[in-house]
């Protein structure tokens, strides 16, 4: 038996920790890749530049080091299925979460060019896959460590949570990528030249932005603070016809606004975060849509019956 057979049959996550090495091993040469051919050169910038890189060199010796550990058993009996593995996992998390901030900025001038476009992809779509391998390395841990089943509870608990949870993911970044678009070419300190100050209707753009990512964000967290108290407090007889109102409603503003802020003068125009949450944002509401239409189809299929028991919620 291999080294790396046994560390697979002895560790859950031995996956996951091996595809978080190749994806800061990716990272961290197309960061280092992408500071050498920047064109931002302003002290702030190459400050920013110089974090990514730190950022990126961490998360690559903090995953090999784990990874090698994998192999050893009586290292690794030290570290892994122990609360030391879980606070490595919840740096290495950190540390994601600052590196894809930082290259995903249009004023550093590394994953992104001053459109707001990908202009370096390894480094643009590693450092998400990334950050999804370490919320999976985390998942995976209160899984085996606490018998804690995140995404199994968000299936359980109630209909519709987990995509509810994703709603209100989605707006956060929507609201906060046209924040930080607003912030960078609109705002009174940009950081960038003033050939790429954003016009009026590009400001304009970004606010609608942040507007539909509070609310999508704000109408998510209720409906999903609702949905847990549900199990604890019995059903709420409101609460489907609050789904259907404020689902409708994401959808629709999602609808209305993806025209604006994916059209030649909007701030998702270019591939980048704002981009794709925006679409995911009117996907997931759709399907929230879709769901609760189905839902009271299949109520109002049971009334008519005479069935009862039939959940909504």
């Amino acid at each position: 038996m291999t080294a790396a057979t046994t560390a697979a049959s002895t560790s859950p996550r031995f996956g996951y920790w091996v595809a978080f090495f190749i994806f800061s091993t990716i990272t961290l040469g197309a960061t280092i890749e992408a500071q050498a051919h920047t064109d931002r050169l302003s002290p702030a910038a190459q400050s920013n530049q110089r974090y990514a890189v730190a950022c990126a060199t961490i998360l690559f010796l903090l995953s090999i080091m784990v990874v090698i550990l994998h192999t050893k058993p009586l290292l690794s009996s030290i570290i892994l299925g122990t609360k030391i593995e879980g606070f490595i996992i919840l740096v290495l998390i950190t540390f994601w979460t600052a590196l894809v901030a930082i290259v995903s900025d249009t004023r550093h001038g590394l994953a992104t060019d001053s459109s707001g476009s990908i202009a370096n992809g390894n480094l643009y779509y590693f450092s998400w896959a990334g950050l999804a391998t370490g919320l999976h390395l985390l998942t995976s841990f209160l899984r085996s460590k606490f018998g804690f089943d995140l995404g199994g509870e968000l299936r359980s608990r109630a209909e519709r949570l987990q995509q509810w949870v994703w709603a209100g993911m989605l707006g956060l970044v929507q609201m906060g990528s046209s924040a930080r678009l607003f912030d960078n070419h609109c705002g009174q300190q940009t950081g960038l030249g003033e050939a790429e100050i954003g016009t009026i209707t590009f400001c304009r753009r970004c606010q609608l932005g942040i507007v539909i990512g509070i609310f999508t964000a704000i109408f998510s967290v209720a409906i999903v603070g609702f949905k847990l108290g549900v199990s604890r407090n019995g059903k709420l007889p409101w609460l489907f016809t609050a789904e259907i109102v404020l689902s409708g409603m994401i959808a629709g503003g999602q609808a209305g606004s993806v025209g604006f802020l994916t059209g030649q003068e909007g701030p998702a125009a270019p591939l980048n975060n704002l981009y794709y949450s925006t679409w995911g944002a009117l996907a997931v509401g759709l399907v929230l849509v879709g769901s609760c239409v189905e839902n009271w189809s299949t109520a109002k299929s049971s009334l008519r019956d005479g069935e009862e028991g039939v959940s909504l919620t």
